[in-house]
């Protein structure tokens, strides 16, 4: 797949069309996609590569293949989860692929660890095949024109063909049929995010913008006030139901006034925002000596990680740049509201 990064080397600086391309794709969230289609693309090589390849290159090759029922779940989710991050419990289910997959090959035959690792790659790598047919029918909230539910239909229709192929190998002739099957995978991996990148995903404007009644703008008054008073996002276990039952109010009704009333995408972009709004205040205080990770845990975070990726969302700076800066906002800022379009750019 060509893209804008391959230019001659002797070009003096890239072309504006070039950094445009290269922003984009990491603006646009096309990052997380094109990771997973390297990833998945190279255990599928790695596949194919070990059924024409003897001996211990061909068994390790095969240890490395044997993951790319995961990798092609993980790759499916970035193809239809517009969200620039991987939730943790899919990678943990792709770590037991891979390690299960790597164990029930490499080890010897009769051996009780690889006879474990061998049913425990049968039943993950199982679920992560069901979980790829799955993704295609899930939107995320994001619109389905007519190319996009034809691009979801063809996703579908092509991954049926290619697991009935499979399965026919277990009858015919099964190693020319499975290396058919990965280099068809590999093409269509490598078609499907050429075709999203054309095509990226977009919110459904009518869900994320639903007008606000005056229900809804009391309502945000009331949580807003909730959060002011009391700093209850400072809590890492808060959920919505934590504040609907405080509210006294359906959990329905204070999500549609956290997007309608207050602008946020959802709860936790509503919660994190006002996290990074007290972290902001504390990180640029001159008299603050806690450190970042002490900082984090104490806006409501459960580690330094996930802190450090919503405050560069937010601000556009790490908390270490922040700090630097020293740029301290008012006391009122760390729990106002967002404006109407914050958390909407995910």
């Amino acid at each position: 797949m060509d893209s804008p990064v391959s230019q001659p080397a002797m070009s003096a600086a890239p072309a504006p069309d070039a950094v445009s391309a290269l922003r984009s794709l990491r603006d646009g969230g096309h990052a997380r996609l094109l990771v997973h289609t390297v990833i998945a693309g190279l255990s599928f090589v790695a596949f194919i590569l070990a059924r024409l390849l003897d001996g211990p290159v061909g068994l390790m090759l095969l240890a490395i293949g044997a993951s790319a029922c995961g990798w092609a779940w993980l790759f499916a989710r970035a193809l239809f989860d517009p969200a620039r991050h991987d939730a943790v419990w899919p990678r943990a289910v792709v770590a037991v692929v891979a390690v299960s997959g790597a164990v029930s090959v490499l080890g010897s035959d009769g051996d009780l660890a690889a006879r474990v690792a061998g049913n425990l790659y049968v039943l993950s790598g199982s679920a992560a095949l069901l979980m790829t047919l799955i993704e295609p029918f899930q939107t995320h909230g994001c619109r389905t024109p007519p190319s996009e539910k034809r691009f979801r239909a063809v996703f579908v229709i092509a991954f049926v063909l290619l697991a009935g192929i499979s399965v026919l190998g277990v009858w015919l002739r099964p190693e020319p049929i499975y290396v058919a099957s990965a280099a068809l995978s590999l093409a269509g991996a490598v078609a499907a995010t050429v075709f999203r990148l054309s095509h990226p995903l977009k919110a459904d404007a009518a869900r994320a913008r639903q007008p606000a009644t005056d229900e809804d703008r009391r309502l945000g008054e009331r949580l807003t006030a909730l959060l002011v008073g009391e700093a209850i996002y400072a809590d890492p276990d808060l959920r919505i139901a934590d504040v609907a039952q405080r509210l006294n109010e359906p959990e329905h009704r204070v999500s549609r006034c956290i997007s309608a009333a207050l602008g946020f995408a959802n709860f936790n972009r509503l919660i994190n925002h006002h996290r990074i709004n007290l972290a902001k205040h504390l990180l640029a205080a001159p008299e603050e000596e806690r450190s970042i990770l002490e900082i984090a845990l104490d806006c409501g975070f459960g580690s330094v990680g996930p802190f450090n990726r919503a405050f560069k969302d937010e601000t556009g700076m790490t908390p270490r740049a922040w700090r630097a800066g020293r740029t301290a906002p008012t006391l009122a800022d760390p729990v106002s509201p967002a404006p109407a379009d914050a958390g909407h750019s995910a």
